[in-house]
């Protein structure tokens, strides 16, 4: 009965080895192969004897042994990758062939050579110059410590013109939560869209530690650094054409692919409002309310244990306003922005200014002037009636000081402390200078030819002072020549004269200085 039942196997096994060579099998990378009875025998045979690790590729029993290549050909190939760690292997090759040291030997195959160098450590990859660099994963665990921001080119859509566009979803996640703080499709990839995206997000959530982003034009623009500096929020920048670093909002575009292919298999064209409006529920259903593998819980529970601390909506606005300098117009006293002219205070004319605005509000623009916000102007009027100028009062105003009168007194002044050490001499009249003598000397020292009215005045003022020495007619005029120069009118000389008869006038006990 055993024997029976031993040959009822052996022929059911049998058919089984039949059937399977029969079969077509199909090798990866090599397509259909046939398989022949003796093969699976075999198979049979080993696996009864050794188990499923018996039917595993054995390994040669000279494996690791040299046969193509010595031990100096490998000594030399290895010192050559060690000098330059990322040296090609050909390059190697083409070396030893050209010193010689492959001459009269059996050329190595590349990837034999390869293998070698890789048991010994010095193959690229095991020095580390071959392959992308191991990353790693990063966990943050308060909201806020770092947002993530890009943009991702969407479906088209009718753009405001009415013509097909590709839409931009810029987004910004919060990498603690990988909730989308703020996430809107726009037409276009620019300061403004980008000032939008982060004002929705700083008017719900308040500001970040830190907002990582990638060097993208938009987001090495100034005015984003100097806004997010404003409110303690760091810009940190990626490496460039390193998109590994920002995993988390590039594995997040794998949610608006499908909803992109939904969009796309419409008839019509939608606008970039009924986009959004699309794309609210969207994300809400399909993202914000599924478990992320990565939490292990919806991003909508994650989130509801935060508490936000929006900005004032007067601060987000100021915050994000482009800032342009401008010379306010000399003759209308305006500055042009956008194509613009806004009306600026008169003292501001011809002067350099800051001038901060939205360029999706034009209705007015702030001004500031030296480091101050000066007004907030708003558009040119036309055919408004100019600006009038304050008019003087016809009324007189006493005066609380005589200015003129001061002025007087302080080039009389000047006037006796230059002629001082000859004020103060004693006047001593010369014998034979009279009145016409007197006139004659101050018009040939003043380089006069005086007419009838000139001799009568220079003649009244010898009558009203006279007599007076000739030594102190001389130093005045003198005086007045160096002051005014010469051929003035005759006043001007006998000011100075006048001058120092009356300064000795008021010190006659002066005595002559040595």
């Amino acid at each position: 009965m055993i024997e029976q039942r031993d040959e009822v196997g052996r022929s059911a096994i049998t058919e089984a080895v039949r059937a399977v060579c029969a079969e077509v099998h199909y090798l990866p990378g090599h397509g259909p192969i046939p398989v022949s009875e003796r093969t699976v025998w075999a198979w049979i045979k080993r696996y009864r004897e050794g188990g499923v690790e018996a039917l595993r590729p054995r390994w040669r029993k000279d494996k690791g042994a040299l046969r193509g290549v010595d031990e100096a050909l490998l000594s030399r190939a290895t010192q050559l990758r060690k000098e330059q760690p990322d040296r090609h292997t050909k390059t190697i090759l083409d070396i030893l062939e050209r010193e010689g040291s492959l001459s009269g030997k059996h050329v190595p195959h590349r990837a034999t050579l390869d293998r070698h160098l890789d048991r010994l450590g010095a193959s690229r990859r095991r020095m580390r110059v071959l392959g992308a660099r191991r990353t790693i994963k990063m966990c943050f665990e308060r909201f806020g410590e770092l947002w993530v921001g890009d943009y991702h080119h969407g479906p088209t859509v009718l753009g405001p013109d009415g013509k097909p566009t590709t839409a931009k979803l810029g987004a910004i996640i919060d990498h603690s939560t990988r909730y989308p703080v703020a996430d809107k499709y726009y037409t276009a990839e620019d300061l403004a869209t980008l000032r939008d995206t982060v004002q929705l997000a700083l008017l719900r959530w308040g500001p970040p530690e830190k907002l990582y982003v990638d060097r993208g034009a938009v987001y090495r623009s100034e005015q984003l650094a100097y806004s997010l500096a404003r409110i303690g929020t760091k810009l940190v920048h990626s490496k460039e054409y390193y998109s590994q670093g920002r995993g988390v909002i590039e594995k997040w575009w794998q949610v608006a692919i499908p909803f992109e292919q939904e969009v796309a298999a419409r008839e019509e064209l939608l606008t970039i409002h009924e986009l959004n409006r699309l794309w609210e529920a969207w994300r809400e259903l399909r993202y914000c309310e599924a478990v992320h593998s990565g939490l292990g819980r919806a991003p909508k529970e994650a989130i509801a244990e935060v508490t936000p601390r929006p900005l004032d909506p007067e601060i987000v606005r100021e915050l994000f306003l482009i800032r342009a300098k401008r010379t306010v117009h000399r003759s209308d006293g305006c500055v042009s922005v956008e194509g613009r002219r806004f009306l600026c205070e008169s003292f501001l004319r011809g002067r350099e200014v800051d001038v901060r605005y939205d360029p999706r509000d034009l209705s007015h623009v702030l001004v500031f002037f030296e480091g101050k916000r000066v007004q907030r102007a708003t558009p040119q009027p036309i055919n408004a009636t100019p600006e009038p100028h304050a008019e003087q009062s016809t009324t007189r105003v006493r005066q609380s000081v005589d200015y003129l009168a001061l002025l007087r007194d302080d080039f009389d002044r000047r006037l006796l402390e230059q002629a001082k050490p000859l004020a103060y001499a004693e006047l001593r009249v010369e014998p034979g200078f009279d009145g016409a003598r007197f006139v004659d000397v101050v018009a040939h020292l003043a380089g006069l030819s005086p007419r009838p009215p000139q001799r009568k005045e220079l003649l009244a003022f010898w009558d009203s002072l006279g007599p007076i020495p000739e030594s102190i007619t001389r130093i005045g005029t003198e005086h007045a020549v160096r002051l005014h120069g010469r051929g003035r009118h005759v006043r001007i000389y006998l000011h100075a004269i006048r001058t120092l008869v009356l300064a000795h006038l008021k010190n006659p006990e002066a005595k002559e200085n040595p």
